[in-house]
């Protein structure tokens, strides 16, 4: 499939053509509504379709603080790869290499932020979910709490 759009302001006028052929049709709205977020189409109309891609400044701060508050913002409890994290961040920032992207993972996942599962051609990260201390068990509360006196 392949999609052209034709953007026309006053004397700008601008294309950008999608062509999917191993994507889903989701992982093709979401690229063609981020770079039409991206774009400013949406801006001053009232219109919200694509509320978290426009409304967030993905430009301050150090590429891993900017990649963490991507993460949390547009891949909420969902799993991702580190192609699909790449193409929807380069939709509102910059471009960044697939080594980068890979590399800023690891860490993130060896730091606790995110989890992992699959092979390594098949990865996949999510954010790891907040524990309230209410939820861990009575016995593995305990445990934390003696290794944490010991360690004193």
């Amino acid at each position: 499939m392949r999609i052209r759009i034709e953007i026309e302001d006053k004397s700008l006028k601008s294309s950008h053509e999608f062509e999917s052929q191993n994507m889903d049709g989701e992982a093709l709205r979401d690229r063609i509504i981020g770079f039409l977020s991206a774009s400013g189409v949406f801006e001053g109309r009232g219109e919200s379709i694509a509320p978290a891609t426009s409304a967030r400044d993905y430009s301050s701060g150090t590429l891993m603080d900017r990649l963490e508050n991507f993460i949390r913002h547009e891949f909420t409890n969902t799993w991702f790869t580190t192609q699909e994290l790449r193409e929807r961040y380069e939709t509102v920032a910059d471009d960044i290499k697939l080594s980068t992207v890979s590399t800023y993972l690891s860490r993130m996942n060896h730091d606790g932020l995110l989890d992992k599962r699959g092979n390594r051609n098949n990865r996949q990260y999510r954010l790891m979910e907040i524990v309230e201390p209410e939820m861990i068990s009575q016995h593995n509360y305990q445990s934390y709490e003696k290794k944490r006196v010991e360690s004193r």
